[in-house]
């Protein structure tokens, strides 16, 4: 059994801290290196539903699934991609009830040029920390994820007995 230690007194250690920086730090550079200087209208928020939907296309709610947010939220996005001629929705030719996504040829040159990017950046990264840590953090940040897919982190997830 894993032995649980208290939270570090370390300020600069502290899980949910860091994940807050990481976030700020690549939203900051998406910002400056993806979004504004090629398509001022796109932003981060249309970033992970936009490279979601990929060169091959997905449903509006395999999309939802995929990204843990509701249908309502993944076409509101949609609107606005579809507003920048970043993506186009159509019925499914085998189930007219399903609108599946594709990007625009405008669509695809951004999603290829935005691939280059994250890939050069995943090579700073390497370099930074080494191959090996950087798959291990992968690693680590995959079943984070999936941990706070099951867990869920729910008012019902604490006792009083946790908070007091």
């Amino acid at each position: 059994m894993a032995e649980i230690r208290p939270v570090s007194e370390d300020p600069k250690r502290v899980a949910p801290k860091l994940v807050y920086l990481l976030k700020r730090f690549i939203d900051e550079w998406s910002s400056k290196k993806l979004c504004v200087v090629h398509h001022p209208g796109f932003n981060s928020a249309h970033l992970p539903l936009f490279m979601s939907i990929g060169t091959t296309g997905i449903s509006n709610n395999a999309l939802a699934a995929k990204l843990s947010v509701t249908k309502q939220a993944t076409s509101k996005i949609v609107k606005e991609l579809e507003a920048l001629n970043m993506v186009k929705s159509e019925k499914s030719p085998d189930d007219a009830r399903v609108v599946m996504l594709h990007l625009t040829e405008e669509g695809t040159k951004f999603y290829n040029y935005l691939k280059r990017q994250v890939t050069e950046l995943e090579t700073q990264y390497r370099k930074e920390v080494g191959s090996k840590n950087y798959e291990i953090a992968i690693d680590v940040m995959l079943k984070l994820v999936k941990f706070h897919e099951t867990y869920n982190c729910s008012a019902d997830s604490a006792t009083d007995k946790e908070i007091n």
